[in-house]
């Protein structure tokens, strides 16, 4: 298993909910040169987000938590770089928020992806 390194930039930290939406941007979010990828993920509910995962479909368990000991609070955003030296772009994603919600979603293409949006 290759060593996994996701960081989150604070620009706010906060979540909660039932359902996502994915917005995307026009724009690639990789530099796969670089083997980085970035998209802003945003709280658009009124529930604290306590944890994010993200993981290739591929892997069995889920990885490190990407927001660690932060949250991101509902109307916040964050930057989140994605750099785990893994050829693929799509991941799945896990959400944890403050009231005990766990939302999951499955294959996000995160080359693609320039923002992420969580909504109620």
């Amino acid at each position: 298993m290759p060593f996994t390194h996701f960081r989150a930039t604070a620009a706010g930290l906060a979540m909660a909910a039932a359902v996502l939406v994915a917005g995307t941007g026009a724009a690639s979010a990789c530099d796969r040169g670089e083997d980085v990828c970035s998209f802003r993920l945003i709280n658009n509910t009124s529930v604290e987000l306590h944890s994010f995962w993200a993981s290739p479909p591929s892997v069995s368990n889920w990885e490190n938590d990407i927001l660690g000991d932060s949250t991101l609070g509902a109307g916040r955003s964050i930057n989140i770089n994605m750099s785990d030296g893994r050829p693929n772009c799509v991941y799945d994603f896990k959400f944890r928020f403050a009231d005990g919600d766990i939302v999951e979603k499955r294959r996000i293409n995160i080359c693609r992806l320039g923002r992420y949006t969580l909504n109620e």
